[in-house]
């Protein structure tokens, strides 16, 4: 069997070897295209997941109900009070954060007589950083005394800070002021006033990537919620309303376990009646963002992997032709071997070794082909992955599954299209095709 193989490598090699060689060329670059373009999914696919994913399982609970907008309409009153945070971390031990939350209604600031507008601030509680791992990078954090005392302070984004102020370390000490209406005091015409006190920045942290951003609603500003206690008013009633909508962060993979179990324990101190809404989203409810952006990775990594594959199949057309062209030259040769006692599937058996070989050949030369280009060709892909093109470009390199897939696919199109000739070459009466021959 092996000097026939080797007979008929030296035969196709010395008769068709310009055909050989441009056969290797286009399995070998449908090989390392395909191995490129599934390298690229998995990479994105990868990011994309790590960003998502890296800060546990993140929920946002309400006591309320859904609007007709999609967006959280909060009971009021609140039908559980400001305990229902710390009574989640005490009954369920996957839970490591939990912490109130709420986003005020406004989208401007005013700091050193220019105003900017925002898009997310939230006030809440020191916690808050904890869930979304966000680092103090200047300044001091916030404490629990800042959140007792209901001190006007805020902590704003690195992005913010370089924004508002030039850089990270002049933000802080700086003051913002949120809008609120002029009034003025003592006789008409006297001077005017603002009633909203104006908020000291304590801290800048790091700003969050815009994936994780986006898909949670993380704010540019934070504040602790209290602040927003008026004097006077009845403070544990401001604290039960202000605890309506509340943040947890925890471990696990299920959405519905968890909100299940949240659901569970709020209704059994609580009461059965309550009004509860869990989502994973942003503040403002549930984030079209997050299921997009999942979807638009699908449909990339499966887009890349299909062209790769329907150029591989492309390319493997070659070898069946290769293998045509040897059946219809090996008739006589193929009858005699018959007659001489070779049954069909030894045949058979010929050219799939034959056409084997030159998908693993090609499939080889296409894996050292991706080595080479990987950093170039998924550098040059890096710019359309949108939000984590960083990260794409730093994590840029062939993935050890995508070798595996291209190999496979590249002797399984190789070797089927290989053998089909060979069983017309063994088919019809072995004296007529001598004969003939």
């Amino acid at each position: 069997m092996m000097k026939k193989f080797i007979n008929m490598l030296i035969r196709n090699w010395s008769g068709s070897s310009v055909k050989i060689l441009l056969t290797l060329g286009a399995v070998a670059l449908g090989t390392g295209i395909l191995i490129l373009t599934n390298s690229a999914g998995l990479i994105l696919e990868e990011q994309i997941t790590a960003e998502m994913d890296k800060e546990g399982l993140i929920l946002y609970v309400a006591n309320g109900e859904w609007d007709s907008l999609g967006k959280v309409e909060e009971a009021r009153p609140t039908e559980w009070d400001s305990t229902a945070p710390s009574v989640l971390l005490s009954d369920l031990d996957s839970i490591n954060f939990a912490v109130p939350l709420i986003t005020p209604a406004f989208n401007q600031v005013t700091t050193e007589g220019k105003s900017y507008n925002l898009r997310n601030a939230v006030g809440s509680g020191p916690a808050y950083f904890n869930v979304f791992s966000l680092d103090i990078i200047a300044g001091n954090p916030m404490t629990d005394n800042d959140l007792e005392m209901g001190l006007k302070k805020v902590w704003i984004s690195s992005e913010m800070a370089e924004l508002l102020y030039g850089s990270v370390d002049a933000a802080v000490g700086k003051w913002i002021q949120p809008p609120g209406e002029m009034l003025n005091r003592g006789r008409p015409g006297g001077q005017a006033q603002n009633v909203v006190q104006q908020y000291s920045v304590t801290g800048v942290f790091e700003s969050p990537s815009e994936v994780t951003r986006r898909s949670y609603g993380i704010g540019d500003m934070i504040y602790p919620y209290t602040a927003l206690i008026t004097a006077g008013g009845n403070k544990q009633m401001m604290l039960d309303m202000m605890s309506a909508q509340f943040v947890v962060q925890a471990d696990g993979k299920s959405v519905e376990k968890l909100s299940s179990s949240i659901r569970q324990v709020l209704t059994s101190n609580f009461g059965d009646d309550l009004s509860i809404i869990i989502w994973e989203g942003s503040t403002r409810g549930t984030s079209s963002y997050m299921e997009e952006l999942r979807q638009s990775v699908n449909v990339f990594t499966v887009s890349l992997s299909i062209l790769g594959i329907v150029l591989l199949l492309t390319s493997s057309l070659g070898i069946f032709s290769i293998m045509v062209v040897e059946a219809l030259n090996r008739r006589k040769d193929i009858a005699l071997e018959r007659a001489l006692g070779a049954s069909k599937k030894d045949v058979i058996k010929e050219f799939w070794m034959w056409s084997l070989t030159l998908s693993l050949t090609g499939a080889m030369i296409g894996v050292i082909l991706s080595l080479a280009l990987a950093g170039p060709v998924l550098n040059t892909l890096s710019p359309l992955v949108g939000e984590v093109s960083a990260q794409f470009s730093e994590a840029a390199g062939i993935k050890l599954l995508s070798v595996f897939r291209g190999v496979f696919f590249a002797v399984l199109f190789g070797g089927v299209l290989g053998i089909l000739p060979s069983f017309s070459a063994v088919k019809g009466n072995i004296a007529e095709t001598l004969r003939e021959a």
